[in-house]
């Protein structure tokens, strides 16, 4: 349906094919995943049947979403860090900031997932354009490990987007193209690294997020209200530069600030899904074949996003496998050495939880719901 639509301006006003929208823990695609937070209406938009899922999750009333991957959320509610199953409603506490407010930290992201062995946490705080304030934790640790790094008066600000954990370190992207680098298996200032001579040619960025993509690291900028759209790889290959791609083939991109992702697909390939909807209700995309935004809906294609609605406290979210984790692995303290695989859950204790009841809702009540 999505070639379709690019192919004439008449064949643009086709009514989308009726299809029954599957559950959002049974799908193979990402969902994006809202919440208000005042309440426990939590909704699961489609983004390849445009509709709308609605669980009720009291667990999440007045939580904050930071970051997105392998299934959970990691959020906070009042001063509480924890990960979140939201299709097994399981939860995995983590200790307390004690030197920041939970606010300050506000990129953060994991390498693994949370029941891995192996798991870090990363965030990063870029209060002082000279500075940057990195804090972490592994997996087991009780407390924070905080890093401040002078950045040799190379001025670095962080983007709107979260870090991507990359070929073992984590990267973040600054709002003008450049790259912090900070890798946990080295020691001292040698963690932390600013690579100053990357650039983005872009004016006026509302959006800079960054996403692993095939092996690659691709940077998304977005123009003020999506007057532009803009794609570029990190290329190694001779003098390490950004470089402009105008063709992803296969591949869709889903993006936003709490983590953005990949999915190849024959069917709507070259496109990326932001978590933007028009006054009907219908999520829009942006196809780099067009060079417009398009939607699921009957409306004609449109240059940029303006009169669009954003949602707010959102994060795209893939459903995994939905095994039961024990006990044992939903407690970060624990000593690694002693992890207990997945081939001996089977005799452990399974921990207590309720899954959520999604109930389907229409594009109407969805539409009134949006931030």
């Amino acid at each position: 349906y999505v070639n379709l639509l690019a192919v004439c301006c008449s064949w643009r006003s086709a009514p989308p094919p009726l299809r029954s929208v599957p559950n959002p823990s049974a799908s193979p695609y990402p969902s994006l995943f809202h919440f208000s937070g005042n309440n426990s209406k939590c909704k699961f938009y489609d983004p390849f049947y445009n509709g709308t899922y609605v669980a009720q999750i009291p667990e999440l009333i007045d939580a904050r979403i930071f970051f997105s991957n392998y299934g959970w959320l990691l959020m906070c509610q009042d001063t509480q860090l924890f990960f979140f199953h939201p299709f097994t409603n399981q939860r995995i506490d983590l200790p307390s900031i004690e030197r920041h407010n939970l606010e300050e930290y506000g990129r953060m992201c994991f390498s693994t997932p949370p029941t891995s062995p192996n798991c870090l946490v990363f965030g990063i705080l870029n209060d002082y354009p000279i500075i940057s304030d990195v804090t972490i934790i592994h997996r087991g640790e009780s407390s924070w490990t905080n890093i401040c790094y002078k950045t040799n008066n190379v001025r670095f600000y962080t983007s709107h987007g979260n870090p991507v954990f990359y070929k073992g370190a984590f990267y973040c992207l600054g709002i003008d193209g450049k790259l912090g680098i900070f890798d946990p298996n080295k020691r001292g200032s040698r963690c932390w690294k600013i690579i100053d001579k990357l650039k983005l040619p872009c004016d006026s960025i509302q959006e800079n997020l960054l996403v692993e993509s095939n092996g690659e690291l691709i940077s998304i900028c977005m123009g003020h209200i999506g007057e532009y759209v803009r794609i570029f790889r990190l290329n190694y290959d001779y003098d390490i530069r950004w470089e402009d791609v105008h063709n992803l083939g296969d591949e869709m991109i889903f993006a936003s600030r709490t983590g953005s992702m990949c999915l190849q697909t024959h069917a709507m390939g070259n496109t990326i899904y932001f978590p933007s909807f028009d006054n009907g209700g219908n999520g829009l995309f942006y196809s780099l074949a067009s060079h417009k935004f398009h939607s699921l809906g009957v409306a004609l294609p449109r240059k940029d996003l303006y009169n669009t609605k954003r949602m707010l406290h959102c994060a795209w979210i893939t459903p995994t496998a939905l095994e039961v984790y024990t006990e044992y692995e939903l407690r970060w303290f624990l000593n690694r050495e002693n992890f207990i695989p997945s081939s001996r859950k089977v005799s452990l204790t399974r921990a207590t939880h309720t899954c959520p009841s999604f109930v389907l809702t229409d594009l109407e009540d969805f539409n009134n719901q949006l931030c």
